[in-house]
Order: C-alpha cells, then sequence, then structure tokens
C-alpha cells in the first residue's frame, strides 16, 4: 500500500511540473548533416551523467555548441532537460569533442542533442539522438 501512495505522491509532483515546463527543442532539424552524436549513461561521483563524443563531420570549424539532454519517461514524453556548453571552444572541421552532462532526472529514456551552435559563416545547427534506457 505504502508504494501506491508513494506512486500517487510522485505522479501528483511530477506531472504539474512536466505540463508547465518549456519544452526546448533543437532550431535545425537537419542536424545530424552537420553533427554525430556517440553517448551513454553512466555515474560519476554517485551521479548520473551522460557522456561522449560529439564530431563535426562538416569542412567548418563550428562554435558555441549547446548540448541538450532530455529525461524521457516510458511514453517517450520529456519530463526534465539539461543544457550545457561543450567545453571546447571550437569544434574543428572533422574534429570530435568529449562531453559529460549531469543526468537531468532519473528516467526512463534519455536523449541526447546539439540544440545550438554558431559555424564560421554564423549559421545557427541543431539536432537530437535517442535511445531508451
Amino acid at each position: 500500500m505504502s508504494n501506491v501512495v508513494a506512486l500517487a505522491l510522485t505522479l501528483a509532483v511530477v506531472a504539474p511540473a512536466a505540463a508547465d515546463m518549456k519544452i526546448l527543442e533543437p532550431h535545425d532539424p537537419s542536424w545530424e548533416r552537420i553533427f554525430k552524436i556517440s553517448w551513454q549513461t553512466d555515474e560519476k561521483k554517485g551521479r548520473p551523467v551522460v557522456e561522449g563524443y560529439i564530431v563535426n563531420a562538416s569542412p567548418y570549424t563550428i562554435g558555441q555548441v549547446q548540448l541538450l539532454v532530455d529525461a524521457l519517461d516510458e511514453n517517450g514524453n520529456i519530463i526534465a532537460q539539461k543544457v550545457s556548453w561543450l567545453a571546447s571552444d571550437a569544434l574543428e572541421p572533422f574534429g570530435r569533442a568529449y562531453f559529460e552532462v549531469p543526468a537531468p532526472a532519473p528516467a526512463a529514456g534519455i536523449r541526447c542533442e546539439s540544440i545550438r551552435s554558431t559555424g564560421s559563416k554564423g549559421r545557427r545547427d541543431a539536432g537530437s539522438l535517442s535511445r531508451q534506457a
């Protein structure tokens, strides 16, 4: 019985928060032509993180890359998000950079996206890659 009460309280707290949350989305759905992202979930110092590499698949230097990590429920709905800047100032043509982002919340699935970047010509790009946990 206590599990049912705990679940009901969790749903009462999480559902309104998710309903009121402004969902961040990529600005350019064709991002996969420019970025390749490989990632996995892990634990560092007792906390869940999303870590991996982002590759610049273009012949241009890309700067100011922002990563977006979505926590997803069992139905694929976003329940929390975390935005993080790529540690490197610029991603050289065909170069790659490591990233590590704290997971936004415990979740059934995670989606890792490149939400925004600035190319050498000021072009904005973004995108997503998802996988269920």
